[in-house]
């Protein structure tokens, strides 16, 4: 049985005016009605497991105005002890000092009158308390088996048979502050067909299955943040034998439905979330962090983001974590050899391809470049896979392009530099360019086109004085030209190669094999 809140010590201060009146209050409507401590019976046969205890209550009741029999009486242990010790409170009118039960929930106060137990005393001056009255026949529950139900407009017991009244259902709904609807309590991100049904969903769940009363309640891992215990919140209201009995609690995770999780114990961390330790969140976590475990010790091939479970869909998982273009085939190429779990959360394309390079990067590389020693270079650079890629990439489309440039046989040096220079660019870039560029011929005319290129980059300001005025110059006229070559299309490169040597000064005429 799920316990009440639980003592942890007792101690007196001084009644503040406001709960003195309150519990004398409640203590007068009992020297009216000594029954108002009972729930009404569902049944009248039922009746017969309060008959005990109500002759009890009448023997004391009979003594209501002898003060002298009331402190004898009070002096016992049991709920006629709190009893009597409450008509005293009723008599007197007053309770300069109270007791002070502190409970997981709060302080609780009460009037000390006699020997009765504490938590009876409480439970008889709080009677219109829909949780503490609950206190008073616990006793009793357990030892008969009995079913209680304790809410604000109601106090219902429903002997041995759970039975739930339907008000108090609609009671625990608005407590929980979540949708009924044909029988399920459901959050926003949850429908009633799926937590009747215990479909697993993008999102990770608590569902609770009611068996008294066949009710279903599924709320959310997003929505739990704020509902702290949802079993605790309902067991303050109701009292029977065994909680766990009648009630199944699942953790409904993307994970737990593959085999590796099908046999974890459902009852996983149940004791704590029962006893009011951990949150409804805080069960959920824990109960996926071990179906997480359990799946990533397995064999099967399985694509986990963030919880959501993308089976063997790794074309989905890919486009789940948002790869670019260069990253994409590249991890299309990789997950397609991994045959183990991956379970991954607000990761990113290169940690994933970081993961598996030593294992897969080289034969990645290998697939899109045919010379060897060139992948072995890309393969260990010191830079991130998904970098790697790129330029491997752009290695290829620049290789394509240099097998589509008419090739020349001895090139005068004036010629060769500036093929060089436009080669180096169309196959690594700039910042190799930038290099070639330094091996210029130490000619006026070298010198300019050498300037002509910076300039072309936007680089020849800081370089300006390593130039005469007049190789500045026609370096200057030569400008459009280098960028026109730099930027030409194979079939136009042979012309503008012309037009550039040319104007450079040369007489030569280009070749192309």
């Amino acid at each position: 049985m799920v316990k009440k809140p639980r003592m942890v010590r007792t101690f007196a201060r001084t009644a503040p005016k406001s709960q003195e009146k309150y519990l004398v209050d409640n203590a007068k409507k009992l020297y009216e009605d000594p029954f108002l401590i009972f729930p009404d019976c569902s049944h009248d046969s039922d009746e017969k497991y309060f008959k005990k205890l109500k002759k009890q209550i009448e023997k004391v009741y009979r003594f209501r105005d002898d003060e002298e029999k009331l402190e004898k009486l009070a002096n016992k242990k049991g709920l006629d002890g709190a009893f009597a010790g409450t008509l005293l409170l009723a008599r007197s009118g007053k309770a300069p000092y109270l007791g002070v039960i502190k409970f997981s929930t709060g302080d609780v106060t009460y009037a000390q009158r006699g020997k009765a137990d504490k938590e009876k005393l409480l439970a008889v001056q709080h009677f219109d308390n829909p949780i503490f009255r609950l206190l008073a026949i616990k006793d009793l529950v357990a030892k008969k088996n009995l079913h209680m139900y304790s809410w604000d407009t109601g106090y219902v017991c429903t002997g041995r048979q759970g039975k739930p009244p339907k008000e108090f259902l609609d009671f625990l709904q608005t407590e929980l502050g979540f949708t009924n609807n044909n029988d399920t309590i459901v959050c926003p991100h949850i429908t009633p067909e799926q937590a009747r049904n215990k479909e697993y969903l993008p999102r990770d769940y608590l569902r609770i299955y009611w068996k008294s009363a066949s009710l279903s309640i599924a709320l959310c891992e997003s929505c739990t943040k704020t509902t702290k215990n949802t079993m605790f919140t309902l067991s303050k209201y109701l009292l029977q034998r065994n909680l766990s009995d009648d009630f199944d609690i699942d953790v409904i995770t993307q994970v737990g439905k593959h085999s590796e999780a099908q046999t974890i114990s459902k009852t996983k961390f149940l004791s704590e979330y029962l006893s009011g330790r951990i949150t409804d969140s805080e069960f959920i976590k824990k109960n996926a962090k071990t179906h997480t475990e359990q799946v990533q010790q397995g064999s099967e091939k399985i694509f986990i983001l963030n919880g959501e479970s993308y089976g063997t869909d790794s074309a989905r998982f890919i486009n789940a974590i948002q790869p670019n273009t260069y990253e994409k085939p590249a991890l299309e190429f990789i997950l397609d050899k991994v045959q183990e779990p991956l379970i991954v959360t607000n990761t990113t394309p290169n940690k994933i391809l970081e993961k598996y390079w030593e294992q897969y990067g080289k034969d990645y590389l290998l697939s899109k470049v045919d010379d060897p020693t060139m992948v072995d270079s890309f393969f260990h650079l010191d830079d991130t896979p998904s970098n790697i890629v790129q330029l491997v990439d752009e290695y290829q489309q620049r290789q394509t392009i240099l097998t589509q440039l008419p090739r020349y046989d001895r090139l005068p040096p004036l010629a060769s530099f500036i093929d060089s220079v436009a080669r180096t660019y169309k196959t690594f870039g700039e910042k190799n360019t930038l290099l070639m560029i330094k091996k210029r011929p130490e000619t006026p005319k070298g010198k300019s086109l050498a300037y002509a290129f910076l300039l072309a980059f936007g680089k020849g300001t800081d370089t300006k004085w390593q130039y005469s005025k007049e190789e500045i110059e026609y370096g200057e006229f030569l400008q459009a030209l280098t960028r026109k070559l730099l930027d030409a299309e194979p079939n136009h490169y042979h012309q503008v190669f012309q037009e550039l040597l040319t104007a450079s000064g040369s007489s030569e005429t280009l070749i192309s094999q």
